[in-house]
C-alpha cells in the first residue's frame, strides 16, 4: 500500500504540482484542501493520513491548527512557505521546512525522510 499524503495548500497551480509529485513517487494524495476546516475534518476520520505537506499561510490564515492535529496524531508533516523558518511558529518551525517555489525532487525527498523518522 502506498503512503497516504494529505496536501493542505490554496493555491491551486501550487497543489496541483506538490500531487503530481507525490504521485509520481508513488504516493496516495488526499485532498488537497484549500481551508483549513477541510484539513481538519479530514484529519479527524478514523484514517486521515500517513504524512502531510502543509502550507503555513492558507489565505492568510495561519495553517498553525493543522499542524497542531498533525502533531497530536503523530504524523510527520513538511511545510511549504514563502516565509523563512525563522518567521514560522515554533511547531511549524520544528518540522522540515522547504520554501517556494518548490523542487518537487527535494520535496519527495524530505517527505520521505519525515516519515522515516529521519
Amino acid at each position: 500500500m502506498s503512503a497516504r499524503i494529505l496536501i493542505v495548500e490554496d493555491e491551486y497551480f501550487i497543489a496541483q504540482e506538490i500531487a503530481e509529485a507525490l504521485e509520481s513517487a508513488g504516493m496516495t494524495v488526499l485532498g488537497p484542501c484549500p481551508k483549513l476546516g477541510a484539513a481538519l475534518e479530514l484529519l479527524a476520520g478514523d484514517d486521515p493520513c500517513d504524512a502531510a505537506v502543509l502550507d503555513a499561510s492558507l489565505r492568510g490564515v495561519s495553517s498553525l491548527p493543522v499542524c497542531e492535529a498533525l502533531a497530536a496524531r503523530g504524523i510527520p508533516f513538511v511545510v511549504v512557505t514563502g516565509f523563512s523558518a525563522g518567521q514560522l511558529p515554533p511547531a511549524m518551525a520544528a518540522a522540515p521546512v522547504l520554501t517556494k517555489p518548490l523542487d518537487p525532487a527535494s520535496l519527495v525527498r524530505v517527505l520521505r525522510a519525515a516519515m522515516a523518522g529521519e
